[in-house]
């Protein structure tokens, strides 16, 4: 939905460049996804929450996962900010919903594949190699709005998109009860 926002509002160019080796691509995008995602919320958020409960796990591990995209390339306080916010807020409400570091981890690396790989956008500044397309933001267009060379993840329609399904999430693991402490067990398979 970001990318069909960005490329449809007219914020980025979108060039398709056809099938490419997708190696690279997909390993960095697993590699992530399961590195980030058992640092911020199979340790951080967890152990959090244990001591401090849910609010303070989701401020702080989403804090801390915003900060430490500080050092990629072309990142600036406004990516760190939306980081924190929609990739905070939205990983960590799938985790509370489920219980499962799985979830979250698949949905990270599905972002950064989708965006990397099929769409050839910077993904929190970084280049995942070979793409089947290439999406960039166009010139002269505000950080906040499009993402300018850190990628999608700075834009204002991926802060509002992600902020918004994580929000829902995290009413539904609300609903479902998953805000005891410490963190829930794992949900039952439907």
């Amino acid at each position: 939905s970001v990318m069909a926002v960005l490329i449809g509002s007219g914020l980025y160019d979108f060039t398709w460049l056809g099938a490419t080796p997708m190696w690279t691509g997909s390993a960095l995008s697993v590699q992530s996804g399961v590195i980030e995602e058992v640092l911020a919320r199979g340790i951080i958020l967890r152990l959090t929450w244990r001591a401090f409960g849910p609010w303070a796990a989701f401020i702080f591990s989403s804090a801390l996962f915003g900060a430490g995209h500080f050092g990629n390339p072309n990142a600036s306080s406004w990516a760190a900010l939306c980081i924190a916010v929609e990739a905070g807020i939205l990983l960590g409400a799938f985790y509370a919903l489920t219980g499962r570091p799985g979830v979250s981890i698949g949905l990270h690396a599905g972002w950064n594949f989708t965006q990397g790989t099929l769409f050839g956008a910077a993904v929190s500044g970084t280049d995942f190699g070979g793409a089947i397309a290439r999406s960039t933001a166009r010139e002269g267009l505000p950080l906040w709005l499009a993402g300018g060379p850190f990628g999608p993840e700075a834009s204002l329609p991926a802060l509002v998109i992600c902020t918004s399904v994580g929000l829902l999430t995290l009413w539904l693991a609300w609903k479902a009860g998953r805000f005891a402490k410490p963190i829930p067990a794992p949900a039952t398979p439907v």
